[in-house]
């Protein structure tokens, strides 16, 4: 499937009226799982990729080229829509150019830029801060104004919610809607309540990420225009884990727990079409 094709089922969930689940994606072989799986909508974000490329935490240490490649590498392996967390497009306004050139050719079905100040600042210890609300706003034009393929979907994000308070998250969604946006991304919503007074100020499609219990509702999320939703990266979590535990138990001569079979195996790894491709070509 072409890029352009995942970036039309990706604008038509935005469209839709149904909120989809999105899949941690963050190399071919979780973007091939995805796949499998039904999964209509891949997330990979910026601390998925970090942890991934580097083994880092999400401290923006990891840089658009390498971010970008590995993008690249989850797109090619799979159908699924890939949405990526571009931060804040790693660096000003000319830097969101670049980003978005990058990840468009890379094959993303739509990418996030956000208005948090990053890197850390020298001396702000650990509270995240924002940018001015006017940087933000050039940064969505700028990165509107960089895609090639219309069908790329542009989301605005802040965190505004968690870092200053709901009035100023909408203010600034508010504004980002204005630049012309596709969509916008609000991590971290805490309640019932603060969703529905950011849905209900600005009308455009939700992308929503948050652990509170009461919003694991797909028919209540829909019902305030969220689209897709995301309960964190629970899968990449899970992989460590595996890993952990299976090399633990080969050190130990213990049974391996948890293993893929063969058929698992040679599915993730396109074994079977590698096997033709030899016997067509390799005489």
């Amino acid at each position: 499937m072409q890029a352009h094709d995942k970036r039309v089922k990706f604008r038509a969930i935005l469209a839709g009226q149904r909120c989809v689940t999105a899949g941690s994606v963050w190399d071919p072989i979780s973007a091939r799982i995805a796949d499998r799986l039904g999964v209509d909508v891949g997330l990979m974000g910026g601390s998925l990729g970090s942890y991934a490329v580097l083994g880092a935490p999400d401290l923006i240490v990891l840089t658009l080229t390498e971010f970008a490649d590995q993008a690249r590498r989850a797109c090619r392996a799979s159908k699924v829509s890939l949405l990526v967390d571009a931060d804040h497009g790693y660096g000003n306004a000319l830097n969101v150019v670049r980003t978005v050139e990058e990840l468009e050719a890379a094959g993303v079905a739509a990418l996030t830029i956000e208005d948090t100040l990053l890197p850390r600042a020298f001396g702000a210890g650990e509270k995240p801060q924002l940018v001015p609300l006017a940087e933000g706003v050039g940064k969505m034009k700028a990165a509107l104004a960089a895609r090639s393929d219309p069908a790329l979907a542009i989301v605005g994000r802040t965190s505004a919610s968690s870092i200053s308070n709901v009035d100023d998250a909408i203010a600034r969604l508010s504004a980002y809607k204005a630049a012309g946006v596709d969509a916008l991304m609000v991590p971290g919503i805490n309640s019932r309540a603060e969703l529905e007074k950011i849905a209900g100020a600005v009308d455009l499609p939700l992308i929503v990420g948050g652990s509170a219990p009461d919003l694991a509702d797909p028919a209540y999320l829909a019902s305030n225009r969220v689209r897709v939703w995301s309960a964190g990266h629970q899968a990449f979590a899970a992989s460590v884990k595996a890993i952990h535990d299976t090399m633990k138990a080969a050190q130990e001569g213990a049974k391996l727990p948890g293993v893929a079979d063969k058929d698992l195996m040679d599915w993730v790894t396109r074994a079977g079409e590698f096997s033709a491709h030899a016997r067509n070509f390799l005489g």
